[in-house]
């Protein structure tokens, strides 16, 4: 997969992982030779429920013990042929989106919730929104 639309190098962007109503933990999506990853740091503002669901859903035993003491962790780092179901939902007007990785669904946004402390370095919609076209391109480009 090219990472940025047009070259080889990597794409890397902030984006929050959603759950339910008001989950979000901050990350990291990556894009790099034709692998897509997911690397979230600490437990973000995610309940003990969001938390056991995650750990659940990706079947990874301590998941949640090791997000709640702040550690930094790999959801998932797939090659780009096995993300499946990637949408752009009109609601989230380009600053987010859904994918499914081994049949787990995964909600992103390129906006930081207002209920999430700190910014790992983006700000605004506008940056936010043309983050979300990046990615939107990269993976129509890699997913056909």
């Amino acid at each position: 997969m090219r990472g940025d639309h047009g070259g080889d190098r990597p794409l890397e962007t902030p984006v929050w992982l959603l759950m339910g109503a008001t989950g979000s933990v901050p990350g990291v999506l990556r894009a790099a030779r034709g692998r897509l990853a997911l690397r979230v740091t600490g437990r973000g503002a995610l309940g003990p429920a969001h938390l056991r669901v995650l750990e659940r859903r990706l079947g990874t035993e301590g998941l949640a013990e090791q997000l709640a003491a702040g550690r930094e962790l790999v959801l998932f780092d797939v090659p780009v042929e096995k993300v499946e179901d990637v949408r752009f939902p009109w609601y989230n007007f380009g600053a987010g989106m859904k994918l499914k990785v081994g049949g787990a669904g995964f909600r992103l946004s390129f906006v930081r919730p207002g209920n999430t402390a700190g910014d790992p370095g983006l700000a605004g919609i506008a940056p936010s929104r043309a983050n979300g076209r990046l990615w939107k391109d990269a993976l129509a480009a890699a997913t056909g």
